[in-house]
């Protein structure tokens, strides 16, 4: 337990403490430059090689003077870098923003500045209501709006691909899949952890579930992965029904989109498909009891108040998922760190 010193919180204050507060207050530019970046299409023009400010300015139809002042923000977070010539190049961390880059997290960066911005604006009113922004704005939480924007849809979809290929990786090499012929991938998107653990497992059988905005484009991505013949595309709502018959399911971060009502709603529907045998395989990142300054758990912080202001949901500790899963009739079977800050919560039925 961590003890408090308080005749620490009234000395002055050192230069360097505010200097890292400040920093810390400063820190929105940086999503707004990369996503900048993304948007106006800098590393697909950068993708050939380096380029002059001029020829850049061209490819990407920009005001070239403050293209300039973009690319020298962007090289002091080392996104691209000027070479003693003038002409600027991306760097590993700007490759990463190409769309079709091995781990791309363009998707990911154009989200987070364009939709995620206005939310996060309102976290002060959030915390005051407990309410997320769409539901003080009289909105039901959830995902149905992006039933009717296909082009939100479409980003978000393609953002949540880009955050969980790391993760469907380390899935695959920690959890021991041994006597599963049949997995369902319950709010599964896109499909790139199913793919991921299908790729893996060759005779093994996939069903992605989820709702028409990425069931719709989902046979795209399972095709290019190579998986289609063996997975099942199911279009619906896991709090009406989950597909039956399973030797598993998958629930990658689903349940920190909801708060305790609808995640037990969602949990009985699984637990309703499930057999005395089937896993239910919950993939989340598990908040401390005590958090503590390291990235990773600034990480979780982050994505608990993304949640707050976006979906209405929560991270959790690993009590508040005993709980939620005693109360649909589940209990806990197992817990295992993966990579990338989450753990696998391995349940079975009661």
């Amino acid at each position: 337990m961590t003890t408090i010193d308080t005749m620490q919180l009234v000395e002055t204050p050192s230069a360097d403490s505010r200097a890292r507060v400040l920093a810390l207050i400063n820190a929105s530019w940086t999503t707004q430059a990369i996503s900048a970046a993304v948007q106006l299409g800098l590393p697909q023009g950068l993708g050939d090689g380096p380029q002059s400010l001029l020829a850049l300015a061209h490819r990407t139809s920009c005001h070239a003077p403050s293209l300039l002042r973009l690319l020298r923000a962007l090289a002091s977070v080392g996104v691209v870098v000027q070479a003693e010539d003038g002409r600027f190049a991306l760097t590993e961390m700007g490759a990463l923003l190409s769309i079709d880059a091995r781990g791309s997290l363009a998707a990911w960066a154009e989200f987070c500045g364009a939709y995620a911005w206005t939310a996060w604006g309102q976290l002060a009113d959030c915390v005051r209501s407990g309410q997320s922004v769409r539901k003080r704005a009289g909105h039901a939480d959830g995902f149905e709006r992006l039933e009717n924007d296909p082009a939100a849809a479409a980003l978000f979809n393609r953002a949540m691909v880009s955050l969980t290929g790391s993760v469907a990786a380390s899935v695959v090499d920690a959890i021991d899949f041994a006597g599963t012929q049949r997995i369902v991938d319950v709010g599964g998107g896109f499909g790139e952890l199913l793919a991921a653990v299908l790729r893996a497992h060759p005779s093994m059988h996939g069903v992605l579930f989820d709702m028409a905005h990425a069931t719709q484009a989902a046979g795209v991505a399972l095709r290019a992965a190579g998986v289609a013949e063996r997975c099942e595309v199911v279009t619906g709502s896991f709090f009406d029904a989950v597909p039956g018959g399973a030797d598993a399911y998958l629930l990658k971060s689903v349940l920190h989109d909801w708060d305790d009502e609808h995640c037990a709603l969602l949990l009985a529907q699984c637990a309703r498909a499930m057999r005395p045998q089937t896993r239910l395989l919950i993939i989340e990142r598990v908040v401390p009891e005590q958090l503590s300054v390291s990235a990773h758990e600034q990480a979780i912080a982050r994505s608990d108040l993304n949640m707050l202001v976006g979906t209405g949901g929560c991270e959790r500790t690993h009590g508040q998922y005993c709980s939620l899963l005693k109360a649909a009739g589940l209990r806990l079977t197992g817990l295992l760190a993966l990579s990338g800050g989450f753990s696998v919560l391995d349940a079975a039925l009661v």
